[in-house]
């Protein structure tokens, strides 16, 4: 009756190693703390029926590995989510600080710009664009203007010239 215990340890074991690896492998989404556990256990009643099996006690072997290996991983696996959740703490607060300091940084130039004491490369094209403009506005009106004014002084010229005709178009009928 001995080797049929023998057997049935050996298939409870395998069960137990068998169910393990096919939990582990579904839970790659479960913490650590888990997956340490599941690990350790499949490895420490592994190694627990390699020890039980010696000393002809496999199943308490395994069941006692299998106890201190999910011991063990789940401690391991715990340590480790520990580390991940700082880690992602200290980013979190990273992010946050950074978006505060962009925040900080953006109202500051905001209120340089409306006081005058910074103006940014957009608003400079822009008013460049306007001086530019009103300058050639100042432009084409002066060019208007010089020839309105030439075209006055033709005119005068041409009315002096007229008058200066009749004049001395008078003063040769007059002396004859």
């Amino acid at each position: 009756m001995k080797p049929y215990r023998h057997f049935i340890s050996l298939g409870a074991g395998s069960a137990l190693v068998l169910s393990s690896f096919l939990n582990s492998g579904c839970q790659t989404d479960g913490s650590n703390t888990e997956n340490g556990a599941v690990a350790g256990a499949v490895a420490g009643a592994i190694l627990g029926t390699i020890i039980g099996h010696q000393s002809g006690e496999d199943g308490k072997g395994a069941a006692a590995g299998a106890a201190a290996g999910a011991i063990i991983g789940g401690i391991a696996g715990n340590r480790k989510d520990r580390q991940l959740s700082e880690i992602q703490s200290e980013r979190r607060i990273a992010e946050e600080t950074a978006a505060r300091e962009r925040a900080e940084a953006d109202a500051k130039r905001q209120r340089m710009i409306s006081q005058g004491k910074s103006v940014e490369d957009q608003e400079l094209l822009a008013a460049r664009q306007k001086a530019e403009a009103a300058e050639a506005e100042v432009a084409r009106l002066r060019a208007e203007e010089e020839t309105a004014l030439r075209k006055a002084k033709q005119l005068q010229e041409y009315k002096e010239r007229e008058a200066a005709a009749k004049a001395e178009a008078d003063r040769i009928r007059g002396g004859q």
